[in-house]
């Protein structure tokens, strides 16, 4: 047909079909069927003259595309006057078309006299616009072959989508992830593109298309730029790249308000650019990862992305109108997709593999190590037991030793004080050990509540701390009679490693204040000190097993003590908080929620005995 048409540019689109008519021949001009304007606003008006040979059949069917073209006006003028008028193209209801298929077909029914043709093109995307005219036999024959094609077509992209989305749902893999999101996109365009959006929902608005069109060519961008930045680890190997591609996916992300708009003709030439650059770089980076990796699934990803590249690039030549239009080069990417897909598939599945076989060297590294720290657990725990009977013996010894020998001078009473001294904080050291491992290992600590007095238990707890202790300690508790719930054993240790933690830090002459106040919120039980105080960093660290301040240098101590306190808190189902200033002390509070059950006067008496 390309011999017989005219065609005619209306660069405002607002003429109507009387006007046109009257633009004679003059307006007109020759022009192949074969239409490529890239992204243009214009209106082209198509004109041939169709007329019947003795020997021909009389119907015929004008079968036009592309399917995306938003208008397709059609006016078919016989020579005795009469006048049909169709409205088609994708911002028409599907229910409207004369013929419902994907393209814009007309039937032509041919006299012996001659029929005129008018065809109207506008639209906000591309406008690719051919025309067919064909027997109806032919065109429900080749109609039937193009969807048993598209239908194998798009059950791969379907079949790849949801694989690659278990895959990486599975496996957390971002990769495989981005690539199931990035091939959802290309089969939601091509859905589009192709016309079979309005086929398969033909109740559906008309800007459905367009948005998915669009949503299309945004989305490649976003996806591919993620789905790269994951493949091959961007912002380890190129970090500086890396924010490249995370930009131009932003740039994508701004794009998709305009999908629907008249102003997707302006967008989507500067997103496509940037995807041509995008997807070149991408070539360069692979072969540098290549060649200093070599790994084959890297080989794999440029074979398949730059069949896709080229694909696209015909097919972006084409949709500008810097290459001639051809059904071949229109479709190229489809074409190229389906290869890029079977390709892809391998180089994901040797990244499978190797994700396979880093989880099962992981597991087993794992598994050794836990092995090993349990060992070493069970050594050192084992070891911390054996140190008790010798330290009892100790202590006992140099307690015999003062009783037995209480005329001896003051440089020797002097010292068995410091044996029993460092034997006891030797022995606090290892029930801190032992208390942290068994909290390390079992994860909560089985309490023993029962309702106790807290200015006795506190007394205790400082009188255990030394006989001098209490004379460097002020004691506060409200209200003096105050009773509460709660493990004693347990809450003792942790009150002692507070207090002694003060007491360690506290110049000789500073005090330490202890306060213990029971209200409506529960058990507040506060230990200030009056050392140097800890940083804001400190503070953050603090409770971090083993974990010591700057401060501690030179003072004995494991670094358990906080992190077993704050444990004995939570089991009570209370929290361990600090605050401090450098200079100005530290302090240290137990919060623990209201008593679970009020204590009975009596019962206290009977068990304090």
């Amino acid at each position: 047909m390309s011999d017989y048409i005219d065609s005619y540019v209306d660069g405002a689109g607002k003429l109507t079909y009387a006007q046109v008519r009257q633009v004679g021949q003059v307006g007109f001009s020759k022009q192949d069927i074969h239409l490529s304007d890239g992204y243009s606003s214009d209106a082209h008006w198509f004109r041939f003259r169709l007329a019947r040979n003795a020997d021909a059949a009389r119907h015929w069917i004008l079968s036009m595309g592309e399917p995306y073209l938003n208008n397709v006006d059609v006016w078919v003028s016989d020579r005795d006057g009469s006048l049909r008028s169709y409205h088609l193209g994708d911002h028409a209801k599907y229910a409207d078309r004369p013929l419902q298929t994907r393209l814009f077909s007309v039937p032509l029914e041919l006299s012996d006299t001659v029929v005129t043709v008018y065809v109207r093109v506008q639209s906000t995307s591309s406008i690719n616009f051919t025309a067919e005219l064909l027997r109806p036999d032919v065109f429900t024959a080749q109609d039937t072959r193009s969807n048993l094609y598209h239908g194998i077509y798009f059950g791969v992209l379907g079949i790849t989508i949801v694989l690659y989305l278990l895959l990486g749902i599975w496996l957390r893999d971002g990769g495989m992830l981005a690539y199931a999101s990035y091939v959802a996109i290309l089969f939601l365009a091509f859905m589009s593109t192709n016309g079979y959006v309005a086929v398969l929902f033909p109740s559906s608005v008309p800007w459905l298309n367009d948005l998915l069109t669009g949503f299309g060519t945004m989305g490649v961008l976003i996806t591919i730029t993620l789905l790269w930045v994951y493949l091959l680890d961007l912002k380890k190997h190129f970090p500086r790249i890396a924010r490249v591609y995370l930009i131009a996916g932003l740039v994508g992300c701004c794009s998709l308000p305009f999908v629907a708009t008249p102003y997707y003709r302006l967008v989507a030439p500067l997103v496509m650019q940037i995807g041509i650059f995008i997807a070149l770089l991408n070539l360069v980076l692979l072969i540098v990862l290549w060649w200093r990796q070599r790994q084959a699934e890297l080989l794999l990803y440029f074979f398949a992305f730059i069949t896709s590249i080229i694909g696209s690039l015909l097919a972006i030549g084409t949709t500008m109108a810097w290459i001639p239009y051809h059904p071949l080069t229109s479709n190229a990417y489809e074409y190229a997709t389906f290869v890029h897909v079977l390709v892809m598939s391998l180089g994901l599945a040797l990244r499978l593999r190797q994700i396979q076989r880093g989880k099962v060297r992981a597991e087993k590294e794992a598994f050794f190590s836990s092995q090993r720290v349990e060992e070493q657990r069970r050594f050192v725990a084992m070891l911390s037991h054996e140190f008790r009977n010798p330290l009892v013996a100790i202590d006992r010894a140099a307690q015999i030793l003062q009783f037995k020998l209480q005329n001896i001078g003051s440089q020797d009473s002097a010292r068995l004080e410091k044996i029993r001294s460092w034997t006891g904080t030797l022995s606090g050291l290892v029930d801190n050990f032992l208390a942290a491992e068994v909290l390390d290992q079992h994860k909560a600590l089985a309490l023993a509540p029962e309702p106790c007095r807290l200015r006795p238990l506190l007394e205790r707890v400082i009188h255990m701390l030394g006989e001098t202790t209490s004379e460097r300690v002020t004691l506060l508790v409200l209200p003096e009679d105050a009773v509460y719930t709660l493990d004693r054993n347990m809450i003792e240790m942790a009150v002692g490693n507070l207090v002694g933690n003060a007491l360690r830090y506290t110049p000789q002459d500073s005090r330490v204040t202890v306060s213990a106040r029971v209200d409506d919120d529960g058990l507040l039980i506060e230990v200030e000190d009056r050392g140097e105080g800890l940083s804001d960093d400190e503070l953050k660290q603090l409770g971090v097993p083993y974990y010591r301040a700057s401060t501690s240098l030179g003072k004995k101590g494991s670094g358990l003590g906080y992190y077993f306190t704050r444990r004995v808190a939570e089991a009570h189902g209370g929290t361990l908080q600090a605050h401090s200033a450098p200079g100005q002390g530290l302090c240290v509070a137990i919060r623990l929620p209201v008593s679970p059950e009020p204590l009975p006067m009596p019962s206290l008496v009977a068990a304090e005995g």
